[in-house]
């Protein structure tokens, strides 16, 4: 394909007479399976009886000039091609849904067949043979249009050089290449318009409702731009769960475990031939480091392609980085082994770089979850000191337990240590929710995490977190309470971050 074609679509929605003929032509070309969706139309009834109408959106891909969705990918499955389009390889997608977290317009599924990452990609195979995308074609009111927007003579680079038209979410700045012309606010904005209580659609159903007064402060839709209520829509769906939130917590606590060790003992404040370091240390944070692999793998849709993170890696994506980290972290943690089974004093070179490689394993999430464009309640900057201050925090109180069991000397200053990392997480924590957020999303996320559907996980979270504050006068007892609360929220936090609607 010619670096002159810059492919673009135009969906015409004064056109659109909401008949699917794209979304079903779009599924027979492409063989999608039922349950997931290349492109659909979304209904928005605007309005009240009797000045009641409807308004459509196709939806699909926004074949975006800056996609977040290549970005993350680790292994370059998801690529931009010279011609615009953004397409994906799915002999080589490894199934991590780095590509659904990160796009802004919940454009990428995993197909339940194959188990990679797919979405629209504008038909390229009948691109290059010189025939239309199946859903221009059959579109009975020629409401899609595809043309080169480098030729000025085309009808979509006349429409977007020359009329009105609209992207969605503009604010991401990925500087999409679909554009809709007469298309509703109501229909743009994902949180303009009203979900039906309890989520039950007419023509569809959905597992969630979203409380938009919270951001508006009156009953009516988020944006104000009319009385507006959803009539048809796909389900949101949240890419990461349980297995990212225990891999957080588990990283958290091998990378603390040694941080918290290496540096007491770069302080002077630990004996080098002791027991907790040569041994305990080590093989804490192997233990924590190998479940911490574990559960990375087996979220992967498929677990046997790991390897491809680091034989063919795409060195943008924080995956990638992640893994090259957590590589080297394990290596050092099997060479102080080493030394610990040969020497009864471990080198202290191991302490200096052990404190930077756990440093780096620990917090290199915030950057991952940062990356993930999308999810707006990710991008504070309070993310990489919440990080290290949980990996401390767990490693203090993994530490404290161990400490009970190996050298009871030690249970005061890992009683101290917890106590003064709990006091600043819970900080940490106050400032994320009471600071006001920029965007309506991150509002409703924060809303979900403290007053929504993963409020008992995020209670759970603080009232356990606080018993880190009594670890001085109880010791060891509060370290299982310290590590469960870390671990509810962590969970309350990759759960919030992912329940707006983006589409």
């Amino acid at each position: 394909m010619p670096e002159s074609v810059q492919w673009g679509k135009v969906i015409d929605q004064t056109r659109c007479i909401g008949c699917h003929a794209c979304s079903t032509a779009c599924k027979s070309e492409n063989t999608v399976p039922l349950g997931v969706n290349r492109t659909y139309v979304k209904y928005v009834d605007i309005g009240q009886f009797p000045a009641a109408r409807r308004a459509f959106q196709v939806t699909r891909c926004n074949q975006c000039d800056h996609p977040p969705c290549v970005t993350a990918c680790p292994t370059s499955a998801m690529y931009r091609r010279p011609d615009g389009i953004v397409d994906f390889d799915k002999e080589i997608c490894i199934g991590c849904k780095a590509c659904i977290a990160a796009c802004p317009y919940d454009a990428i599924f995993i197909n339940p067949e194959d188990h990679s990452a797919e979405k629209c990609n504008f038909c390229a195979h009948r691109l290059e043979v010189g025939l239309e995308p199946a859903c221009v074609v059959v579109c009975p009111t020629e409401a899609i249009l595809i043309g080169n927007l480098r030729d000025p003579e085309s009808r979509v680079a006349k429409f977007v050089n020359r009329d009105v038209v609209a992207v969605r979410r503009p604010e991401k700045e990925t500087l999409p290449k679909l554009f809709y012309k007469g298309a509703h606010q109501a229909t743009l904005d994902p949180l303009a318009a009203q979900r039906p209580e309890g989520g039950i659609f007419l023509w569809s159903e959905q597992g969630e409702t979203i409380p938009h007064r919270v951001v508006s402060g009156h009953p009516g839709p988020a944006s104000n731009v009319a009385a507006a209520m959803l009539a048809y829509d796909v389900p949101h769906r949240a890419p990461w769960g349980w297995d990212v939130s225990l891999y957080v917590w588990t990283k958290a606590i091998a990378a603390g475990s040694y941080l918290v060790a290496a540096t007491l003992l770069a302080l002077g404040r630990l004996d080098r031939a002791g027991v907790l370091w040569k041994w305990t240390t080590p093989l804490l944070s192997a233990f924590f480091l190998a479940l911490t692999f574990v559960l990375l793998i087996s979220d992967l849709e498929h677990p046997a392609r790991f390897y491809m993170i680091l034989t063919r890696p795409q060195w943008r994506s924080w995956l990638v980085r992640g893994g090259v980290i957590l590589t080297a972290f394990s290596a050092l943690i099997g060479l102080h082994l080493l030394a610990s089974f040969f020497s009864d004093n471990p080198p202290p070179a191991f302490a200096v770089a052990g404190i930077a490689l756990a440093i780096a394993a620990g917090t290199y999430t915030a950057w991952l979850f940062a990356q993930a464009k999308a999810r707006d309640l990710w991008q504070s900057p309070l993310l990489p000191p919440q990080h290290l201050v949980q990996c401390i925090l767990a490693g203090a109180a993994t530490l404290l337990i161990a400490a009970a069991v190996v050298d009871s000397s030690l249970v005061l200053l890992f009683a101290r240590i917890t106590a003064a990392a709990a006091l600043v997480h819970l900080l940490l924590i106050a400032a994320e929710i009471m600071t006001p957020h920029p965007t309506a999303h991150a509002r409703l996320a924060v809303h979900e995490m403290v007053r929504g559907r993963y409020r008992v996980a995020f209670a759970a979270g603080l009232i356990l977190q606080f018993a880190g504050l009594l670890a001085v006068p109880l010791g060891v007892a509060t370290a299982p309470f310290v590590l469960a609360g870390l671990l509810a929220y962590e969970h309350a936090h990759v759960g919030a971050g992912q329940a707006v609607p983006l589409a």
